[in-house]
């Protein structure tokens, strides 16, 4: 066990060094990354939708949620004989209250009004957060986060390519090399420059301004620094990806104690 937490500490390492450079060039923007209470959604869940701010943020700023999704859609075809198809759906909320400006590790709520109901299409729903200037400025910064709907008493999907994903999707832990060294199963883009969070309800217990990369083709790697892990309490692991400014959170994450 040791030899293979080298092996895998060296990867992450190396993937760090590689992303430095880029990561030098995007430093300097400032990073919101957002927060949700799920990554897989079923009937009957209810999304929470947050901003976190990594850095200080100028304000005064306001934010903008809109909600892309497919919805089904009942036809009928030259015969009156009803099928169901798909369109493509969006909702867009109302602007929110104009902030004065967000600071490092502040926790501000845009959301928690959207449900999902039986009988809604599987697959992807994307989130857009548009950061505005003042009230009506244009938008300077456009968030993206993805949760996935999935619906047990749903038809199989037709055709070879099944349910559609997420560009960015972290599904959950899928191994621990160490307490420290944690693993996990994730749909990720051709390359990323990551930061993220820990937070314990909300509190933000830790920044992870390095030491999340990928190490696998599906399997994003991350080190979580000292916590205190006293009781059987969890936290969020939230990780967003500097070059698109796309967000995937985990929920619910037991830390495991120190040996």
């Amino acid at each position: 066990m040791p030899m293979r937490l080298s092996v895998s500490a060296l990867t992450c390492a190396i993937g760090l060094i590689m992303a430095g450079t880029a990561g030098d060039a995007i430093a300097q923007n400032p990073l919101v990354a957002l927060r949700t209470s799920a990554s897989i959604v079923r009937p009957g869940d209810c999304l929470r939708l947050e901003a976190l701010a990594l850095d200080d943020v100028a304000g005064p700023v306001s934010a903008q949620v809109t909600y892309r999704y497919t919805a089904p859609l009942v036809v009928k075809d030259e015969e009156g004989k009803e099928k169901t198809t798909t369109r493509a759906a969006e909702i867009r909320r109302q602007p929110g209250p104009v902030l004065d400006a967000l600071s490092r590790q502040q926790l501000h709520l845009l959301d928690d009004t959207f449900c999902f109901g039986q009988g809604a299409t599987p697959g992807p729903y994307n989130v857009e957060v548009a950061l505005r200037s003042g009230a009506g400025g244009s938008a300077f910064a456009t968030l993206k986060t993805c949760v996935l709907f999935q619906d047990p008493d749903a038809p199989p999907a037709s055709g070879a390519a099944g349910v559609p994903g997420c560009g960015f999707l972290i599904r959950g832990l899928k191994r621990a090399e160490t307490p420290e060294f944690l693993v996990f199963d994730a749909d990720l883009p051709e390359s990323g420059f990551y930061r993220g969070a820990i937070l314990r309800g909300g509190t933000v217990e830790a920044v992870l301004d390095a030491g999340i990369t990928q190490t696998g083709a599906h399997e994003l790697s991350v080190i979580v620094p000292a916590l205190n892990r006293s009781g059987s309490g969890s936290v969020d692991l939230v990780v967003v990806d500097q070059f698109r400014q796309a967000s995937s959170t985990v929920p619910r994450l037991p830390l495991l104690p120190l040996r």
